[in-house]
């Protein structure tokens, strides 16, 4: 008998993570706003970088389409924090301010399945915002190519991790603003303090002016810089230079290391850890874990 209920309870689950997923999709498409910040402002960003910012006369011609699809990715990590920062913490702001968590709370869902469906939608939306980037980018000269076939779980994880560590970040803010122009407002501060405080999200190392070495340990600049080492080639023996010094990526080192990875596993284990008891005693209101 304990199977059955178990088992109901987790359909019933289910279903409330599939009606959380739809509904945050469908308000991220619907808000123009937040669809231009993730995908129109990045793009045009990188358009004017390759173009005005950035003077590819200077760029060894070996690097140069893999400097043009560094800037990018970039750019297109930058386009995905705005989506999990903004859209997620908008969405929920909206929801809270309009009282809707209060009949939230009479009802049995589950805070796990709401935090999951949102994210779900706003890790979907992100991915397509940093694609977005990159096949403009292709259509300028970038390339890519994946560094070895057992990159490409490594580019799945990074981006998912980091990802995860905005949404959350986006949840607290939303928890503490209440009101969706100020989440708005908070969220692209954040997004844009994150891309250019940190050398372009790691990818121009020689603009940050901290310790180099951070570039390998802050979420943002750490999941760019691993995402720009799996996913673009570099000749091995560019005129000038080794080959990432070349393309401006060091110092510091690539964070080439499993540890790097580690990190990032490390830092989104918190962050799902803090976002759901957020989300429970915050949002709803409960005192039992699930």
């Amino acid at each position: 008998m304990s199977v059955n209920t178990d088992t109901t309870g987790d359909r019933r689950r289910i279903r409330q993570v599939h009606s959380f997923f739809a509904r945050h999709l469908l308000e991220i498409t619907r808000n123009r706003t937040a669809l231009f910040w993730s995908f129109g402002f990045p793009t045009l960003f990188y358009l004017m970088t390759i173009t005005v910012f950035i003077d590819l006369d200077q760029v060894p011609s070996a690097v140069e389409p893999a400097v043009m699809g560094i800037v990018a990715i970039g750019y297109g990590v930058f386009g995905a924090v705005i989506v999990c920062l903004n859209a997620f913490g908008q969405q929920l702001a909206d929801d809270i301010e309009q009282r809707r968590y209060s009949a939230f709370r009479a009802l049995p869902l589950s805070p796990s399945a709401d935090f999951i469906g949102r994210s779900c939608a706003s890790i979907l939306m992100a991915a397509i915002a940093f694609c977005f980037v990159l096949v403009v980018s292709v259509l300028t000269g970038a390339s890519y190519s994946l560094s070895s076939l057992s990159a490409l779980p490594i580019v799945v994880g990074a981006f998912l991790l980091s990802s995860l560590i905005w949404i959350v970040l986006a949840l607290f803010i939303a928890v503490i603003a209440t009101n969706g122009q100020y989440v708005n407002i908070i969220s692209l501060s954040i997004a844009l303090i994150s891309y250019f405080g940190t050398g372009f999200n790691g990818t121009a190392p020689s603009s940050f002016a901290g310790d180099l070495s951070l570039l390998n340990y802050l979420p943002n600049s750490l999941a760019t810089r691993l995402l720009s080492y799996h996913m673009v080639e570099i000749d091995p023996e560019p005129a000038d230079g080794t080959p990432w010094e070349a393309a401006g990526m060091v110092p510091p080192e690539m964070p080439v290391g499993p540890d790097y990875l580690g990190l990032l596993v490390l830092y989104a284990a918190v962050f799902l850890a803090a976002g759901l008891l957020a989300m429970r005693y915050s949002m709803y209101k409960r005192g039992a874990w699930e």
